[in-house]
């Protein structure tokens, strides 16, 4: 009898021991939550090498209660995680296990563990370079997704600590609409909480509807919003990792402003002045996506940070506050390829901008022009190569009239160069202002614009920079060869190195070759019909110019063939125009005699030739007031 009442004190002692304990950490579980951002709550690491574990545990009784019997500890365990925890102490205990939802496109596993995804592969035909593997948007091991909220305890509750209940253990929505409700456990049938998510046939996007209405009640939304926290590892899956990663980031909506995106060359975080109404994480080809209804309230966390290692590119975060007040949200996630036509299908505003065609008037070109004609050719012709020949060859034929203008500008320029170089030696050690009146005065007596030239380069400046953002953009060329090039989206090497060579690679690109050559050709052919115009302290153009082309070897090396295929035959066919406008379409001889009857007739000065030449004046009544003055 005295050994019952011995035990049975030293359970309550141990029962007081965990209860003050409990309260303790309480405490200050509140006081730290006080002071933490809405992203220091993350589920998961995201570092490789560690599996993804919870931020905290705190749901354990302290270790001096080892000894007392298991039935007690259990009774001790779950009184102190129902007087936490409220409803959901009794979703702490359960089964884990994956269930599937997939259709045609996409397959997605979700866990009962947290009842969020765990991973998502596309199962259209897209693998991983050099692989029959499916494309994985994460890595599924160092990766977690979970919803995350501060109940009327002050205590943090993430679903990937409660256990869901799902409606079906498989759905396939290949040929029908499908839907999978993963459902949270409680004792109390009218506090639970549903994820009801539905998949279309033929679609990349799941729509998810978070019903929180039966635990609403328990939320304090006072204290921190109901947020969805997710990271995400992203796999190598493309030729070439460090160009791979130049093209993975963090893009998100303002739902007030144009799309944004975090720093594709480094580790970047913002923290949102206002809504957000969609998130990306972009990882080069493909994204996963998250798209709100009511849109992300402001002050949501997201970050980016570059790996260092071969097989992962970088790890995404986001910490998104839903908003507030309401019982119901709806999102819906997205789990595809960066297909313009995939992407504007989602129907939310500015998604397809996840393909960076580039800003402004690039942007422009891209979507409204050259995008356009590639997609008309690739329904006519199957091979990629030719179809990039054939884009150069249309696209070099309708700026030829801006060519030609150029070059008749040269041509001018270049019959003027003898009278030009009379008044560079009439002038020398005289003031710069006596010669550009001179040099003005030259150009009105003869009829020649000296800008003409630059008119015709400005124009062709959005089309070429253009081509510079579509070929790294562009899916379709993803995995399709041409001669040596065995992927036109990816580097080709005509030759493999034994070592890396810094700031080239461990490689030998043929089409950079040849589009170097090519170039240093066309500059020496251009050079040579334009006029020179030194003057003293400019560099020597023809020598930067042979630097240039040698800078283009080591910064082209690992840009993708297709952009190298394309330069090279934009600078032969541009090679074969100059010849052509040389021989049989400019005769200077007729040029001379243009601008010889051209002196004979007086010319009104235009109001830009009258503007400039007062503004020379100007200035030269101010450095002769600075000579008096010095005087």
């Amino acid at each position: 009898m005295n050994l019952d009442r011995n035990t049975l004190i030293g359970l309550l002692l141990m029962l007081l021991l965990g209860l003050g304990f409990s309260w303790y950490s309480a405490v200050q579980q509140e006081k730290q939550a006080a002071n933490t951002p809405l992203a220091a709550d993350s589920t998961a690491t995201a570092t490789p090498g560690a599996a993804a574990v919870p931020v905290a545990d705190s749901l354990s009784i302290p270790a001096a209660a080892d000894s007392l019997p298991s039935d007690s500890l259990a009774r001790m365990q779950e009184f102190i995680n129902r007087r936490r925890f409220g409803a959901v102490a009794d979703a702490m205990n359960g089964e884990e296990r994956e269930v599937v939802l997939r259709n045609d496109k996409i397959r997605v596993t979700l866990s009962t563990l947290g009842g969020m995804f765990t991973s998502a592969t596309l199962v259209d035909g897209y693998t991983r370079y050099a692989s029959d593997e499916p494309i994985a948007l994460w890595d599924s091991t160092l990766s977690a997704m979970s919803l995350k909220w501060m109940n009327t305890g002050k205590e943090s509750i993430l679903t990937s600590q409660l256990y869901f209940t799902p409606s079906a253990e498989e759905v396939n929505a290949s040929s029908a609409a499908g839907s999978l409700v993963m459902r949270l456990n409680t004792a109390d049938p009218a506090r639970t909480m549903e994820l009801v998510y539905s998949l279309q046939p033929g679609s990349y996007a799941v729509a998810c509807e978070v019903r929180m209405a039966g635990l609403m009640n328990e939320v304090n939304e006072q204290a921190a919003p109901v947020a969805l926290v997710w990271n995400a590892v992203g796999r190598a899956n493309e030729k070439g990792i460090q160009a791979e990663r130049s093209k993975c980031s963090v893009y998100f909506r303002p739902s007030e402003d144009d799309r944004d995106y975090l720093s594709e060359g480094g580790d970047d975080e913002v923290v949102t002045e206002e809504p957000v109404s969609w998130v990306a994480f972009k990882q080069d080809f493909f994204s996963a996506a998250v798209i709100s209804e009511d849109g992300f309230r402001s002050g949501s966390n997201l970050s980016i940070r570059v790996l260092d290692d071969s097989t992962h590119t970088k790890a995404y975060s986001a910490a998104l506050a839903l908003p507030q007040g309401k019982q119901d949200h709806r999102l819906t996630f997205f789990f595809g390829p960066n297909d313009y036509k995939v992407l504007k299908s989602v129907g939310v505003e500015q998604f397809d901008r996840i393909i960076d065609y580039g800003w402004g008037i690039i942007g422009w070109v891209n979507k409204y022009a050259v995008r356009p004609l590639f997609w008309f050719l690739s329904s006519l012709i199957g091979s990629f190569g030719l179809i990039i020949l054939i884009v150069t060859i249309i696209i070099k034929m309708l700026l030829f009239p801006v060519t030609w203008k150029n070059y008749l500008s040269s041509a001018k320029m270049r019959v003027l160069k003898p009278e030009m170089d009379e008044i560079n030696k009439k002038f020398e050690g005289k003031e710069a202002v006596e010669k550009q009146q001179a040099v003005m005065a030259l150009y009105r007596q003869t009829g020649v614009n000296p800008f003409a030239g630059c008119i015709p380069v400005l124009i062709q400046m959005p089309i070429l920079y253009a081509m510079f953002r579509f070929f790294p953009a562009e899916i379709v060329l993803r995995g399709e060869s041409f001669l040596w090039a065995e992927d036109l989206a990816a580097y080709d090497a005509l030759i493999n190195l034994p070592v890396n060579i810094p700031f080239y690679g461990a490689h030998i690109s043929g089409f950079t070759l040849l589009m170097a050559a090519s170039t240093f050709v066309y500059t020496r052919m251009s050079s040579a019909s334009q006029p020179t115009m030194t003057q003293p302290g400019m560099p020597n153009m023809k020598v930067m110019m042979n630097i240039f082309t040698v800078m283009m070897i080591f910064f082209f090396n690992s840009m993708p063939s297709g952009l190298s295929l394309y330069y090279f035959t934009a600078n032969m066919i541009s090679i074969g125009q100059m010849w052509v406008i040389k021989n049989y379409i400019i005769d200077e001889g007729a040029i001379r005699a243009r601008i010889e009857e051209n002196k004979k007739k007086p010319r009104k000065k235009s109001s830009f030739q009258q503007r400039l030449e007062e503004a020379q004046k100007a200035q030269q009544k101010k450095l002769d007031a600075r000579k008096q003055g010095k005087k």
